[in-house]
């Protein structure tokens, strides 16, 4: 074989040997994110340990301190993966022909999903509410944002003639999503209020947010 040819072969396998474990660092952090969901749900910030999600990843502990720098930043990632979830998740209603109507269904929607994220929901704010340096960390890594999926419904009523001159859409959905975060922290984590209720005292709010901005 000449000298080139065994050039060549050693940067295949150089590269291929790259490739598989950038395929074992991926599959090995999946493990750990789904570990960290588990655990994290079940023992609290507090009582997971790293000792526990490794052993339920089945991976090496030291992986969890080389990928996310130690069990804080693996909960900070797994709460990156619920944003992108939520920014990309498609809305389970068909479009309405009202603002009113649109955003009733919307905070419905959003208010019977918060079930799905309750546990780790409430694991972060009380992170966010006891530990400044995880609250500062988190709104670096995690920004608030308008939903691009509402403000895509929003632009459709637009056009419609179905909302006011001179309302901004980006401005719409950040109201929304502020009353539910706020309906989230205080209403069904905090007061324990039963949903149907919480479902109740948003759509009046939005009827009577809407009264001015919507064209009925």
């Amino acid at each position: 074989m000449s000298d080139t040819s065994q050039l060549k072969t050693d940067q295949d396998e150089s590269a291929d040997s790259q490739k598989g474990k950038k395929r074992d660092r991926s599959a090995s952090e999946e493990r750990l994110i789904a570990a960290g969901i588990e655990i994290f749900s079940k023992h609290g910030y507090d009582g997971s340990t790293t000792k526990l999600i490794a052993k339920k990843a089945d991976v090496n502990e030291s992986l969890i301190g080389r990928y996310f720098d130690g069990k804080e930043g693996l909960l900070l990632t797994i709460v990156e993966r619920f944003i992108e979830e939520i920014r990309t998740e498609e809305l389970a209603y068909p479009p309405q022909d009202t603002l009113a109507a649109e955003l009733s269904k919307y905070v419905d929607f959003k208010v019977g999903k918060s079930h799905d994220r309750d546990c780790l929901g409430k694991i972060i704010i009380c992170q966010c509410l006891t530990d400044n340096k995880f609250r500062k960390k988190a709104l670096e890594r995690i920004p608030m944002f308008a939903d691009p999926k509402l403000i895509e419904r929003l632009e459709r009523l637009q056009k419609m003639g179905q909302i006011k001159e001179g309302v901004t859409l980006d401005e719409i959905a950040e109201e929304i999503e502020t009353y539910l975060h706020g309906a989230f922290l205080f209403d069904l984590i905090l007061s324990e209020t039963p949903e149907e209720i919480v479902t109740k005292n948003a759509l009046r709010f939005i009827n009577h947010y809407t009264a001015g901005i919507g064209k009925s």
